[in-house]
């Protein structure tokens, strides 16, 4: 039988939830989490009324999308800029696209195409910071770099929690925006705390038939769900004999975060959440034979039981950056998933009358150079990229921005990525301007900078 030490109640039972995910709700970040206060934290009511059930799904392509060859084609350019691919049209009128995304040129009246968006770092960490928590990272090189601001995902988990007790606010598929091969987690919570951390999904099956399950949901050997409730009781008696404020307060933290980690274990709408099993073989093919496929496929039924915030991060070893062979990994390996996720996910929101309730996002770091280089590949380039946005209650079929004739720089209406942040959590009904106080106790917006897009609304 487990002995429980009563000095360190709290820490004992959170050693029975010992999974990745469940771990980073421990109380070994309790000291960063009690440092956090936030000021004006909660949106208006006009917001809360108009997002009370909206949540995001973000599809972050990792390593940098080529602009040019998805969603801002240039037919009129010179090869060198063109490319081998060519353009489709799609049912707006006037909106065009790369030839290699057929599926979602059948979806085009659902989405907005951002073409005009820049940040000016082609640095991959600043870069992915950037576009993973509003804010530019200070570190170049992925080995090196930390995360210094709250991600999205940890900020909309705070600020909007979840809809369902037990459910998660935020999980992230597979993991919280880092790589196989190291560097930091740029979706995690930072000084926001433990609380906040996104729930991991561990990887996705590969195919459309192949069963799932988190592997943070799997009981602990030998502990049942009756025992674990039993000793959640044996602790609340425990927990009693602390004997001064600072004790209690402490313990009372720990507590909450373990609660809400147990949760997790025992409610059965979480297990339900995340069976992918309760869903027809033939949409599971129609979303793909991919991980990308069944990530998206399980992002929409967790933003149907109450989780408010999806990363899905596609491309685990920067599969994006297409130094080389760009068009070859375009063709024959990213585009056609993505393809075919993308486009599911939006016509099954639609269908399952969900679609002005979630938004959508899919994006990457930054874009890609005009000129191909002689390895057939485009290099990092970050004075203007491209973004798809759908759903959330915002206006589909436009295109806003305008690239310049090659695809270089923005020519009409250059979008900050912080103005797509500052739309983004205005139809989730936070109020950007929102402040937080960091670690060294000085008040920090959730945005420093950035205006919704007005095209948008």
């Amino acid at each position: 039988m487990l002995q429980l030490d009563p000095t360190e109640p709290h820490t004992a039972w959170l050693s029975l939830l010992s999974r990745r995910a469940i771990l980073r709700t421990s109380l070994f970040g309790m000291g960063s989490f009690a440092g956090v206060r936030a000021l004006d934290a909660r949106p208006s009511a006009s917001q809360a009324s108009r997002s009370a059930d909206t949540a995001c799904i973000v599809f972050f392509l990792d390593g940098g999308p080529s602009h040019h060859d998805t969603f801002d084609p240039k037919p009129d350019a010179p090869s060198e800029v063109r490319g081998e691919f060519g353009v489709i049209d799609t049912t707006v009128p006037g909106m065009m696209i790369s030839d290699r995304l057929p599926l979602l040129a059948r979806h085009a009246e659902h989405y907005s195409l951002l073409r005009s968006l820049h940040h000016g770092n082609p640095s991959h960490a600043p870069a992915e910071h950037q576009m993973l928590t509003g804010w530019m990272g200070s570190r170049p090189g992925t080995a090196r770099a930390v995360i210094e601001t709250p991600s999205l995902g940890s900020v909309v988990s705070k600020l909007r929690g979840t809809g369902k007790k037990g459910l998660p606010a935020y999980v992230a598929m597979p993991w919280s925006f880092h790589h196989e091969y190291g560097g930091s987690p740029f979706g995690a919570s930072s000084y926001l705390g433990p609380r906040y951390e996104p729930f991991e999904s561990g990887s996705l099956p590969k195919s459309a038939t192949a069963a799932y399950e988190v592997p943070a949901l799997k009981f602990p050997e030998g502990v049942s769900k009756l025992r674990l409730e039993n000793r959640r009781r044996l602790l609340d008696r425990i927990d009693r004999y602390a004997t001064d404020d600072v004790r209690r307060e402490s313990i009372g933290r720990a507590r909450a975060i373990g609660s809400e980690a147990l949760d997790m274990l025992v409610e059965e709408n979480v297990r339900h959440a995340f069976d992918l099993g309760k869903e027809p073989q033939r949409l599971r093919e129609q979303y793909g034979a991919h991980e990308w496929g069944q990530s998206a496929l399980l992002a929409r039924r967790l933003v149907e039981a109450g989780v408010n915030f999806v990363m899905i991060q596609c491309g685990l070893r920067q599969d994006w950056d297409t130094h080389d062979t760009n068009f070859v990994k375009l063709k024959d390996k990213l585009l056609p998933p993505l393809d075919r996720a993308v486009s599911s996910l939006l016509a099954d929101l639609v269908d399952r009358g969900r679609f002005d309730k979630t938004l959508v996002m899919v994006v990457g770091e930054f874009g890609r150079t005009p000129i191909i280089n002689k390895k057939a590949g485009r290099d990092h380039w970050a004075n203007v990229f491209s973004a798809l946005v759908a759903g959330g209650g915002l206006r589909g079929g436009q295109v806003v921005g305008v690239s310049d004739k090659t695809g270089a720089y923005p020519h009409q209406r250059p979008l900050h990525a912080k103005d797509l942040f500052a739309t983004m959590y205005g139809v989730l009904g936070i109020d950007h301007h929102n402040l937080f106080h960091d670690l060294q106790g000085r008040p920090v917006p959730v945005l420093n900078h950035g205006t919704s897009i007005e095209e948008l609304l």
